[in-house]
């Protein structure tokens, strides 16, 4: 379903679950076969945006964009739930396949972009935002100390309840981030912990599973890598 203008109720026949999609003409929604819609996506504001929705992908949120030339996928196989908010031009929000969250808020402003991996899994009550939406400034300099930056977060991490994922945050593949970390860095280094508030590092050498028994095969724990 392509539609670059549509204001009003639409009920997702195979979820009923009522829809609310708000775009401006200039805008495209692209719903590739979602398996429900619901909540609201909305341009407040510019031209350009494009909004995706992948195959079997079960979306409960809101998405609002202010601004323009701005991309958010979200990929297939994902349960989505959460508020994005887009404010800016030019700036791209991925959500990748397969990856699910039960939560989570991400701001994306200034400029900067937000990438999740494929095979993800946030818990609940998640930030992740680009920017502190206002300014620390250096009194000496008159500068400001908190400036923006994009976020990136690997394939196949887990992000525990309460976590804080911002302005430019890296996190490497097949890691977790516990819960109520506040990250603020670059962790490049993969199949780690973080934790703690800042996060660091407090354990080597691990993955992760959605299952939960006693041990698991090498075929079991890369999976997610096919």
């Amino acid at each position: 379903m392509k539609l670059s203008f549509l204001s009003g109720l639409i009920r997702a026949a195979k979820a009923r679950w009522f829809f609310l999609l708000e775009m401006p003409e200039g805008n495209r929604f692209e719903d590739k076969g979602a398996a429900g819609l619901k909540g609201r996506v909305i341009v407040k504001r510019g031209t350009g945006n494009t909004i995706t929705i992948g195959s079997g992908t079960r979306f409960d949120g809101s998405i609002e964009i202010l601004g323009t030339k701005n991309t958010v996928v979200i990929g297939d196989n994902c349960h989505f739930k959460g508020d994005i908010v887009v404010k800016d031009h030019g700036q791209t929000v991925t959500f990748g396949d397969h990856s699910t969250c039960k939560s989570v808020y991400i701001l994306c402003q200034e400029g900067c972009s937000v990438r999740i991996g494929r095979w993800c899994m946030l818990s609940r009550d998640i930030e992740i935002r680009t920017t502190d939406a206002h300014s620390l400034i250096d009194r000496q300099t008159g500068k400001r100390l908190n400036t923006a930056a994009s976020i990136s977060i690997g394939d196949h991490v887990w992000v525990g309840v309460g976590a804080i994922i911002n302005k430019g945050s890296r996190i490497a593949a097949d890691s977790v981030v516990g819960a109520m970390a506040f990250v603020n860095s670059a962790f490049d280094e993969e199949g780690v912990v973080i934790a703690g508030v800042p996060a660091n590092i407090v354990r080597r050498g691990v993955t992760w599973h959605r299952g939960r028994k006693k041990a698991f095969s090498s075929a079991e724990m890369d999976a997610w890598r096919g």
